[in-house]
């Protein structure tokens, strides 16, 4: 028997105790780790959740409508943070999820890490350009079809000012998408905080378009067995057709706001993109 076929097979004879064992003592009882997503929307979080095989308990945005709704009860007041928390450590105990992909883990960052010390959290970062062509052109599919939850909870998270507009960038307007500063300013609060507030042996923060060229780096930093990875899901959820919205955007103009709100970051993690030009979009 050959090395590779030896090795296949006792992944085979592992996976099927491990299966035995949690279908045995249950799923809350035997997980293997605890990781959560935290990348901001379209960043890859679901193709953190796909990359792995159906033995690890993996979700992307699971009970995303419930979350929400807590989400906005507790900015309201219509609910106490005890109770808040007391929903989501219910929620995690039925769930029993290894790996809990989703933005929307961003605005439960600091209570996941509190509550769950041994918990670890993986931050996708997706350069600003592509991350505001893909928000602008994801908020255009959803024109009127959203859930009127989604678009409050959007709004709050962008602020007051996301639909005054500068005429450089009056074709948001045209299209009634949040402006520039709304959209870039959300993604450099995303990164500042998620780096400033996760201690860093607890975090990996890993680019979008390297998901596939790390996906064995990410299991080995979450705990699990890297036979469980499947590098053909790294790439789930692309994007549709998409309306060549932020090119029309004046290119001075938007590369100034991009320096102003995402400078430092891209320099460090993207610094290979100097304008619009270097991006993938």
């Amino acid at each position: 028997m050959t090395r590779i076929s030896s090795q296949f097979c006792t992944g085979v004879f592992l996976d099927g105790g491990f299966a035995a064992k949690r279908l045995l003592l249950g799923a809350r009882r035997v997980r293997r780790t605890r990781l959560y997503g935290v990348g901001a929307p379209k960043s890859g979080t679901n193709s953190v959740a796909a990359m792995f095989s159906s033995n690890v308990r993996a979700r992307h945005e699971p009970e995303w409508h419930a979350l929400i709704q807590m989400l906005l009860d507790r900015h309201h007041g219509r609910i106490g943070e005890r109770d808040f928390i007391e929903w989501l450590r219910v929620r995690d105990r039925r769930l029993a999820l290894e790996v809990d992909s989703s933005a929307l883990n961003f605005d439960i960052l600091d209570i996941l890490l509190r509550e769950f010390p041994d918990a670890r959290f993986l931050l996708t970062v997706r350069d600003c350009y592509s991350f505001l062509d893909s928000q602008v052109n994801q908020f255009l599919r959803g024109l009127g079809r959203r859930d009127p939850i989604v678009i409050e909870l959007w709004n709050i998270q962008l602020g007051a000012n996301a639909y005054h507009y500068a005429p450089q960038e009056r074709i948001l307007e045209q299209y009634g998408a949040p402006n520039v500063d709304a959209l870039l300013r959300r993604w450099a609060h995303h990164v500042h905080h998620a780096l400033a507030t996760v201690p860093v042996e607890r975090l990996l923060v890993v680019r979008t378009d390297q998901l596939n060229s790390r996906a064995l780096e990410i299991a080995d930093f979450a705990g699990l067995p890297r036979r469980t990875v499947r590098l053909e899901r790294s790439h789930a959820n692309r994007n549709p057709a998409k309306r060549p919205v932020v090119s029309e955007i004046d290119r001075e103009f938007l590369e100034r706001k991009v320096e102003q709100h995402c400078g430092p970051f891209m320099a460090r993690f993207f610094p290979e993109i100097q304008s619009l030009n270097d991006a993938k979009i």
